[in-house]
């Protein structure tokens, strides 16, 4: 499997103790396993959007149509009985009853009030990597529930120049949300998963811009289009999510981790040529494991020889050493980050057992915060998909 590729560097350098510390910063990218894999034999999806306002317009609408028909009716069945009458008993009517010639009156046509979205946009943004977008696979429900918005607000600024003359600038603020609640369903019908994107509680606000009087602020807000961009700022924003849990979840999806390389610039009083020929076959070897991940294990496990052989070497006591406690701790590093991705994880438990026996000021500990939870992440989605 084609896991890694090197697609960014940058380089920074800093001094500690004696030593001058060479810092190689790259950006990772990877295949990640899913957390909650599918059935191997599961390969493609489909994407079904609904929107709750949608089906209640379209209800409206029908019911419109059915209205119209029914008022057009009756007036032709009007039109041609009073056409049949006499023109002293229209008159009659007319005098006695106010009766007067059938006019056509038509229900009022039902407006929009709330952004509707086309299933084929929304369903576009749904991205399952590793996956083919076809009939048959797991099903992705996109239900887009109804717009909620608070009454809007009016507010005033008051402002003050250096004079001390007090002006007032408005604006209007109001708060809304959108929750969209998506689903999973494999092809014999199980569910696995069932949420809701959009928190149940917590309305987003939204503040207009500043107006130096309420009538061009009244010019400038228009509710309707206002509704309309929150609305599709809200699903665009829950779209995104989904599309994030679903590949982080249950497909072989594309990620990119920041990953620091340590050596120490070699001087004429000491050399560091093994650190800084190991740094550099580190990157070259993680640039392969994209294309050819046996390759670059390989390339991988020439490396930490090096690395163990400076720990090896290593005097905490010394801060005049080659290696000292603060650069041994930074080859802890390297020796992490090389070993979580031959997927060596126990081995990684090791490492990190040993760097913090060290010194915690010299140790690195600090620059390794959250490495170990990514590296029980990694254990983790290895052994599930195993």
């Amino acid at each position: 499997m084609r896991v890694f590729i090197l697609v960014c560097f940058s380089f920074l350098m800093f001094n500690v103790s004696a030593q001058k510390i060479k810092r190689e910063s790259v950006q990772v990218e990877y295949t990640s396993r899913p957390s909650e894999p599918l059935p191997k034999e599961v390969k493609s999806y489909s994407v079904e959007v609904m929107q709750t306002y949608k089906l209640e317009f379209e209800a409206e609408m029908e019911q419109w149509a059915i209205d119209t028909e029914i008022a057009r009716v009756n007036f032709t069945r009007e039109s041609q009985e009073y056409s049949q009458k006499g023109t002293g008993a229209k008159l009659l009517e007319r005098a006695l009853l106010d009766e007067k010639k059938p006019a056509l009156v038509l229900p009022s046509k039902p407006v929009k009030r709330e952004f509707i979205f086309e299933a084929g946009v929304v369903s576009s943004k749904i991205d399952m990597q590793g996956m083919n977008k076809n009939e048959g696979g797991v099903v992705v429900t996109i239900d887009i529930q109804s717009f909620e918005s608070t009454s809007p607000e009016d507010g005033k600024q008051e402002l003050k120049d250096k004079e001390g003359n007090i002006s007032y600038k408005y604006y209007r603020t109001m708060t809304y949300r959108q929750q969209v609640r998506f689903a999973v369903t494999l092809p014999d019908g199980d569910v696995v998963i069932d949420e809701v994107i959009g928190s149940s509680e917590n309305y987003i606000a939204h503040t207009s811009n500043k107006y130096t009087s309420k009538g061009a602020l009244n010019k400038s807000w228009n509710q309707t289009s206002i509704n309309s961009q929150m609305s599709k700022k809200a699903v665009n924003a829950a779209m995104g999510s989904i599309n994030n849990v679903l590949n982080d979840r249950v497909c072989f999806s594309k990620k990119t981790r920041p990953m620091t390389i340590y050596h120490v610039k070699t001087t004429k009083k000491v050399n560091y040529t093994d650190l800084n020929d190991a740094a550099l076959d580190m990157e070259l070897a993680i640039e392969k494991y994209y294309n050819d991940q046996e390759v670059s294990m390989a390339a991988i496990r020439e490396v930490i020889p090096v690395w163990e052989s400076a720990i090896a070497e290593a005097d905490f006591d010394n801060r005049k050493a080659r290696i000292d406690s603060r650069v041994a701790g930074l080859i802890y590093l390297n020796l992490i980050y090389a070993n979580i991705w031959l997927e060596e994880y126990d081995r990684v438990d090791v490492l990190f057992d040993e760097m913090r026996r060290l010194d915690t000021k010299k140790s690195a500990e600090g620059a390794a915060e959250g490495l170990d939870t990514f590296s029980e992440d990694q254990r983790a989605r290895k052994e599930v998909n195993s």
